[in-house]
């Protein structure tokens, strides 16, 4: 394979250096040096502006510019270039502090030979690639604890959102109800104790009213967690939220389940659910879909969950956005399980989540 040239943007206005530095380039062999070559800073800062180089090397006396200055306006034009900085033996201090500001290195003229120069130039492209991978891990280090204060932040709203509905929930219907048996007892006088009729109907009332509040109390907690998660499996419990979820939302539902249940410890189960939940709370809020397939599969240690629906499909950006909570939730929980979520989406075709997740603890 053809060796890559290093691209050398060479800025300097005397000639007679101008040749020594090429032939000592040239003759270097374990390296192909592709220089090009102008005496102002004008002409370098063209030459930036429409073609792409490796490093700079850069004289700080030129006939456009002199001194330190030379190098703020070379960086201010291309400030992601590495730059080694060429000095007179009057101008070090000047070299170190361009290094100081930027710079990846600087070499005085007198002392340059072809090793040292070779060996200066790849020093420098590589202290510049680690400088660039640093600069952008520590960008994605706060892009991530972003999300996560995001995500905190969203998490605190929907517990107060969950307070709020269930307060709702105990003052509309469970208030509602205890209102209603009131009165009922309260027809339930001394004058009725011979009227057999009223009786019998204000009791089969009272037995409607407390049956109505059973219900409501079994809706409510449903809701909040289903018993059946705890008593019949993971397998049972998205065979039952499916049922429930076709008939709220009146989109077909169709399920393609394991044959055997899968056997996780409770946290791993609801975490599991949890997914499950989110991803169908999606597809009822956004994906104008008719029809949504659900299929969990176990393969030996691991277990994959698959939702397809046939909607108006989610695109990339909405995939990344920082604020698409629920997204950003169903990949934390993933990534907790030691698992892999993958998000895709095609326009009017539809939207596609799957989970794949390690049945044991190991795989956290």
């Amino acid at each position: 394979m053809e060796e890559k040239p290093i691209k050398i943007l060479f800025v300097e206005d005397d000639s007679g250096y101008v040749r020594l530095i090429k032939e000592m380039l040239k003759e270097y062999n374990r390296a192909l040096f592709e220089p090009t070559h102008v005496t102002k800073l004008a002409g370098a800062i063209k030459h930036l502006k429409t073609e792409t180089f490796d490093v700079v090397l850069l004289d700080l006396n030129l006939p456009d510019s002199w001194g330190f200055e030379t190098f703020e306006k070379l960086r201010a034009e291309s400030p992601s270039i590495p730059i080694v900085v060429l000095t007179g033996m009057t101008d070090e201090n000047l070299g170190v502090m361009a290094v100081q500001k930027g710079a990846q290195d600087y070499l005085g003229k007198a002392e340059v030979e072809g090793n040292l120069l070779a060996r200066t130039i790849h020093f420098a492209l590589e202290r510049k690639r680690i400088e660039t991978e640093r600069s952008q891990a520590v960008e994605e280090l706060e892009k991530s604890r972003q999300k996560f204060r995001n995500l905190s932040a969203h998490l605190q709203d929907l517990r107060e959102a969950e307070r709020k509905y269930i307060a709702a929930e105990l003052h509309d219907e469970l208030g509602g109800l205890f209102t209603a048996i009131k009165m009922e007892l309260s027809l339930m006088t001394p004058n009725t104790s011979g009227n057999q009729e009223k009786l019998r109907r204000a009791g089969e009332s009272l037995v409607k009213l407390a049956d109505t509040g059973i219900e409501t109390v079994r809706r409510i907690s449903m809701e909040l967690r289903p018993e059946i998660l705890d008593h019949l499996g993971l397998i049972s419990a998205i065979q039952w939220y499916m049922s429930e979820f076709q008939k709220r939302a009146r989109i077909r539902c169709k399920c393609l389940l394991s044959k055997e249940d899968i056997q996780m410890n409770k946290n791993r189960t609801t975490a599991v659910f949890r997914i499950l939940q989110e991803a169908m709370t999606n597809v009822a809020r956004h994906s104008e879909a008719t029809k949504v397939t659900v299929e969990v599969k176990k393969d030996e240690d691991t277990m994959t969950m698959k939702i397809e629906d046939n909607g108006k499909g989610i695109n990339e950006e909405k995939i990344n956005d920082p604020f698409s909570f629920g997204l950003l939730g169903m990949q934390e929980r993933t990534l907790y399980l030691g698992g892999e979520l993958k998000i895709s989406g095609t326009p009017n075709k539809g939207t596609r989540v799957m989970a794949t997740i390690p049945i044991s603890e190991k795989g956290k």
